[in-house]
C-alpha cells in the first residue's frame, strides 16, 4: 500500500487525484492509513486528528 500511497502524493504534486473503484482496494488502503496514521502524520506535516477525521470523498 506505500507504493500507492507514494502513486497518489507525486500526483497530487501534478494537481491530479487517484481514485479506487474496487471496495477491497479501498478497505485494504484504508486498513493501512489507519495502521501507519502517525508516519503519515509526520511525513505530510499535519496533526494526527487532522489526518483521521472522517473524509467525505
Amino acid at each position: 500500500m506505500f507504493l500507492y500511497w507514494r502513486i497518489q502524493q507525486d500526483l497530487s504534486c501534478l494537481g491530479e487525484v487517484i481514485v479506487f473503484h474496487h471496495p477491497g482496494m479501498i478497505r485494504c488502503f484504508r486498513q493501512w492509513a489507519r495502521r501507519n496514521a502517525a508516519g503519515l502524520a509526520l511525513a505530510q506535516d499535519i496533526d494526527l486528528p487532522k489526518l483521521l477525521r472522517p473524509s467525505l470523498n
